[in-house]
């Protein structure tokens, strides 16, 4: 009986302390529940200060035990966050609908790009042809005259016409017809060169070869120098007037080469050579080199294609008229592209790569190159003066300036830029002289500077490098623009005492690498004739 009423007392005050502790939760949620009454009238009222939030986080943590009866009402709280998981979601995808949308429309924009392009070579080759069917009718009217006696002579101005009409009947009919053939898909230009998005004809618009048209009928074919003709030059030869005007200034650059222009000379030079002659060093390496010269070129392009012949005939000709340079591996690419420009005429593409190594400085192509790396180091000198940011980035990665440019130098941009860069250049070389080289190579990086700058990796700079010449903005009007704008003053005067300045210390470097040479040479003998002994 007493244990009973024991066990009753405990029961009750059990009940009391569950009581007790029900009634002190009923508090302190009460508690809760007017703070954030409170709170909350803060918020709307606009006045809700941080450590507020931080208090109702407390409470919300405090009171959830005694809300949530398990763990699936817990879940069943935190629901309330499935929304922003699902506008997540909802924002990744719209990101990516945005990604793919302006894909299409950059690719719409090149297609109408492409479209334009189209629509304005039709609009120029309808031009053109226009122009020509105007030229024939004066043709026509002035032989109609002779025929009724009305006239007894042909005006200038009209043989004019007829010549040009000749040459470019010539020049169309022995590139487009004879060696490219009916390409109806128009894949070659009319110099062979593989036509690209990139990789345009050439025009230098109706105003400038009007301008060319009245000089050539005043003046003649003679192209004397003037500061009238090297404006022309400036703004573009027209490719009607490319090869006499290439042809010309060769000429004018190889009189003393050429002496009394002894009879069949070119014919007597390659009499002299034997291509089946593997043991010369230069024969070999010029048959080692002819399939690695243009291949984006159809008269280059394979062994039997019509200008291989003719670029192995134009290098073993010059091999045995230079003795002291022979060949050189860059030479090829500047008698391929001679010989593509000049109507695959050998004799005059022999005598344009003559032409190019009389206006370098001496040992551009000899064996040791020290033209070359002359002018590599005065090309940094300069860039330092003129673009020191470019330079200076270049010297952050630990770039060799020379590692880009030096190919550029050695073949004249032919390779490393598109074919209207190349045909600008080649222009203007042949009319100025070796500093467009200097002056082009500056452009070229002036116009890329800002994409150039932006890359933070040295492997990326160097391979952005490699393609700069044959981006979408290098242009010849936009290179010229600053070869022969921003560039200016260039004074050839300050050019020739850096590269006698750098020649000096590069001959010093060539003697000691010579001395050293020499020496190991002794050394590997004596322990020869040392172990000999032995």
């Amino acid at each position: 009986m007493i244990a009973l009423r024991a066990a009753d007392e405990e029961r009750g005050q059990q009940k009391m302390l569950d009581y007790e502790d029900l009634k002190a939760k009923h508090m302190k949620l009460s508690i809760n529940h007017r703070v954030m009454m409170r709170e909350f009238d803060k918020f709307v009222g606009g006045e809700m200060p941080p450590d507020s939030i931080e208090l109702i986080g407390r409470i919300d943590i405090e009171t959830r035990p005694y809300l949530c009866k398990d763990l699936a009402e817990e879940k069943h709280a935190e629901e309330p966050f499935v929304p922003r998981q699902r506008l997540q979601e909802a924002q990744e995808a719209i990101t990516s609908y945005t990604a793919q949308n302006k894909l299409l429309e950059e690719e719409i924009l090149q297609v109408n790009s492409l479209r334009y392009e189209e629509r304005k070579q039709y609009h120029q080759v309808k031009a053109e042809l226009d122009k020509i069917n105007n030229h024939y009718m004066l043709l026509l009217r002035e032989i109609n005259k002779l025929r009724t006696g009305v006239e007894t002579t042909i005006s200038g101005d009209l043989q004019e016409i007829a010549a040009t009409l000749i040459e470019q009947v010539k020049d169309k009919d022995l590139l487009d017809v004879q060696q490219i053939g009916n390409d109806f898909t128009h894949r070659y230009d009319r110099y062979g060169f593989e036509i690209t998005k990139l990789s345009q004809k050439l025009t230098s618009g109706v105003e400038n070869e009007q301008a060319w048209d009245k000089h050539i009928v005043q003046f003649g074919n003679n192209f004397a120098t003037g500061k009238e003709l090297k404006a022309l030059v400036r703004a573009g030869v027209p490719h009607k007037y490319r090869s006499s005007f290439w042809k010309a200034c060769i000429h004018r650059i190889t009189a003393e080469c050429r002496g009394k222009d002894q009879p069949n000379f070119y014919k007597q030079l390659l009499a002299r050579t034997d291509p089946t002659d593997h043991n010369d060093i230069f024969t070999k390496q010029i048959e080692l080199d002819l399939m690695r010269t243009l291949p984006n070129n159809c008269l280059f392009n394979s062994t039997t294609a019509t200008g291989v012949d003719k670029l192995r005939n134009v290098l073993l000709a010059f091999a045995r008229y230079n003795l002291e340079i022979g060949y050189c591996q860059g030479l090829n690419r500047i008698a391929a592209f001679s010989l593509a420009v000049l109507n695959l005429k050998e004799e005059d593409a022999f005598w344009a790569v003559v032409a190019v190594v009389e206006l370098l400085p001496p040992d551009y192509y000899s064996q040791t190159m020290a033209g070359a790396q002359v002018d590599q180091r005065v090309l940094a000198d300069i860039m330092s003066d003129k673009y020191p940011r470019i330079m200076s980035h270049f010297n952050q990665f630990k770039i060799d300036l020379s590692l880009i440019t030096f190919n550029w130098f050695l073949t004249l941009f032919v390779d490393n830029t598109n074919i209207n860069v190349v045909l600008s250049f080649w222009d203007l070389f042949f009319y100025e002289g070796d500093k467009v080289l200097f002056r082009y190579a500056l452009a070229i990086f002036r116009i890329h500077h800002e994409e150039l700058l932006q890359l933070n990796d040295g492997i990326d700079v160097y391979n952005f490098c490699r393609g700069i010449g044959d981006g979408v903005l290098c242009t010849p009007e936009n290179i010229k623009k600053i070869a022969f704008g921003e560039l200016n003053p260039f004074p050839f005067e300050k050019l020739a005492k850096r590269r006698e300045f750098h020649l000096k210390k590069v001959i010093g470097e060539l003697n000691a690498l010579n001395e050293m040479r020499i020496q190991y040479n002794a050394h590997k003998r004596s322990s020869v004739l040392d172990c000999d002994s032995d």
